[in-house]
């Protein structure tokens, strides 16, 4: 599993999509450091940092900035799951890596892990780029409570990136195809989040409701106000997606024929 597992990162590193999404990566962040540093000065409304100085954005800052905004990193994961995971479909190459000995449910698995392993590191270097551009800015700041908070925050994010990422790697098996496995992935990502912001016009419960959509509890996750037992749920809620997609892509690619 792990030779796999080499040949899966030679074959990511070695397409442009991952550097494609990383330039974006870079553009973005850079482009909202700067915007959210110039926004009181231009009356720009910033909800996510209250009271950032006028013309200010140290490293600490940053990290607010980023936990605040990692839902975006979702659409990131995609380069690299796609990769992992429909590639040997789509050159037909996972006939000869199944007839080398390893189990279906070992393969998905090992594209499973790294998948997932894949969409935290994109987390990681989202923080990191962040902090980075911001300290460059305005200096490193003052993390007294900012830190821990950051690392609580991110850690309850990472299971939200796993959910993602087992969802994303389920389309991948199931379809087989890049282009359903995109526009099925980027559905189940935008169309609940419209459909409840439409609903929320007119009924009331339909915040409550939102509390079981992965890409919201990224934002819910960041808020302070966020209590403890509406966190449980969200960590409920992200294992749940885990664990349904995981166990339901094993048993479907354990079945399925593969040409």
């Amino acid at each position: 599993m792990l030779n796999l597992m080499r040949a899966d990162i030679y074959r990511m590193f070695r397409g442009k999509g991952i550097y494609i999404a990383f330039a974006f990566m870079l553009m973005l962040v850079g482009l909202m450091v700067f915007v959210f540093r110039m926004a009181p000065a231009s009356g720009f409304v910033y909800e996510l940092i209250e009271a950032v100085p006028d013309n200010y954005m140290t490293g600490a800052m940053g990290a607010e900035l980023a936990v605040n905004g990692m839902n975006n990193t979702v659409f990131y994961f995609l380069a690299g799951i796609i990769s992992i995971s429909i590639a040997a479909f789509s050159s037909g190459a996972v006939k000869n890596e199944l007839t080398m000995g390893i189990s279906r449910t070992k393969y998905y698995i090992s594209k499973w892990i790294l998948s997932c392993v894949f969409s935290v590191a994109v987390m990681v270097v989202t923080l990191a780029l962040f902090v980075l551009f911001a300290t460059i800015v305005d200096g490193f700041g003052s993390w007294d409570g900012i830190f821990g908070e950051t690392m609580r925050i991110f850690g309850l994010q990472s299971l939200l990136a796993i959910g993602f990422s087992s969802v994303c790697v389920f389309l991948c098996f199931v379809t087989r195809r890049t282009g359903a496995a995109l526009g099925l992935f980027l559905a189940f990502v935008l169309v609940p989040t419209f459909i409840l912001a439409m609903l929320d016009m007119s009924f009331t419960w339909a915040m409550d409701m939102a509390l079981y959509d992965m890409f919201f509890l990224f934002g819910a996750f960041a808020r302070s106000t966020y209590m403890s037992g509406e966190v449980v749920r969200g960590v409920l809620v992200a294992v749940g997606y885990t664990l349904v997609s995981t166990v339901g892509g094993i048993y479907l690619f354990r079945k399925a024929e593969i040409k």
